[in-house]
């Protein structure tokens, strides 16, 4: 059974993002500009807070998985994490 998940980041206009996602490669279904790929786009990194540099996301990233492993083992289901595509940088995007 396939998790078909991971966590995200992606440059934008305004800087980089962080989301946590299923079937990411659904943000790439649409054209790009296209109104169905910006609400795509704004579906899964609308929320996230915006980072100037990389590091930055990246160290947000990593506290996000540190966050989900926390919790995991507060509920005791320590080993049941999985992130499938793990922690990704999936490219340039246009604003939502």
């Amino acid at each position: 059974m396939s998790a078909d998940n991971g966590i995200y980041i992606a440059k934008f206009p305004d800087g980089y993002r962080v989301a946590y996602a299923m079937a990411i490669e659904n943000i790439d279904y649409f054209p790009p500009g296209s109104k169905e790929r910006k609400k795509k786009l704004k579906s899964y990194f609308g929320n996230s807070p915006i980072f100037e540099k990389d590091e930055d996301a990246e160290r947000y990233a990593f506290n996000v998985y540190q966050e989900m492993e926390k919790d995991e083992i507060e509920n005791g289901m320590f080993g049941y994490l999985i992130l499938e595509y793990g922690i990704r940088y999936i490219g340039e995007y246009e604003a939502f």
